[in-house]
């Protein structure tokens, strides 16, 4: 199996151009690294150091919880190996969110909570927040891109619509009714693997690195939805099968 140290992946990091003040979007699936220095329990912090006190690492802690009740300690994430990571950090924060949640590490992380709308993917949702704050994607040995549904629903596909969610949130030692406006398939649509947008988009971006038969890729979050918003225009039905 291919051994990965953490300087190793901290030069690849800093060719790709991710540094101080960065708002990082992760995705990862993580057996890219095969067996990872430390089984991965100091990434994230490696990652802290790189972007700084004035960066934000977040990735997703998707649980699709509602109606029942989300505990933001201790409700698992549906989301991979990386939330686990980012779950046991110590100033982790999380979105209190019942469907669609995200881990937060960076000093604006209760900024970005304080300033969530309730929605999955609307304007002031994480995805909206970091596309305003000049928000960069991180996807380490993945395609996953959870932005596309932010286009979705910018664009107005029809296969979709914003369907309310509520629950409880137990957050220690409060309980409190809440909910999340999310933007559901209503259709019984397949989703095309890997789409062309997406893939398109990959193979465009110079900005990546080939690592163990997959890819380590950094960009804007802005340059993919400015990418994506046209095409889907076009094509409202294009991430679909016939």
């Amino acid at each position: 199996m291919i051994k990965t140290n953490l300087k190793e992946l901290e030069r690849f990091l800093i060719d790709l151009g991710l540094g101080s003040g960065d708002n990082i979007l992760i995705h990862a699936d993580l057996r890219i690294f095969g067996r990872l220095e430390g089984n991965g329990a100091d990434l994230i912090s490696l990652l802290r150091e790189l972007v700084g006190r004035r960066g934000l690492l977040c990735t997703p802690s998707f649980t699709f919880s509602f109606p029942q009740d989300f505990d933001i300690k201790h409700t698992k994430s549906n989301i991979g190996a990386l939330t686990t990571l980012f779950g046991n950090f110590d100033s982790v924060c999380r979105v209190p969110d019942g469907m669609t949640s995200y881990y937060l590490v960076g000093d604006n992380s209760l900024e970005m909570i304080k300033n969530w709308d309730n929605t999955s993917y609307g304007p002031g949702s994480i995805i909206g927040q970091l596309l305003k704050n000049n928000g960069k994607v991180l996807q380490l040995g993945t395609d996953i891109l959870s932005p596309v549904h932010y286009v979705e629903e910018l664009v107005g596909v029809p296969y979709r619509t914003v369907k309310r969610f509520e629950g409880c949130i137990i957050d220690e030692n409060s309980n409190y009714h809440s909910y999340t406006d999310f933007y559901a398939r209503t259709m019984d649509v397949k989703k095309i693997i890997p789409d062309p947008i997406r893939s398109d988009f990959y193979f465009s971006n110079s900005n990546k690195i080939s690592y163990n038969k997959r890819e380590i890729r950094l960009f804007s979050l802005e340059e993919f939805v400015n990418y994506a918003s046209p095409r889907l225009t076009d094509d409202k039905l294009i991430l679909i099968e016939d």
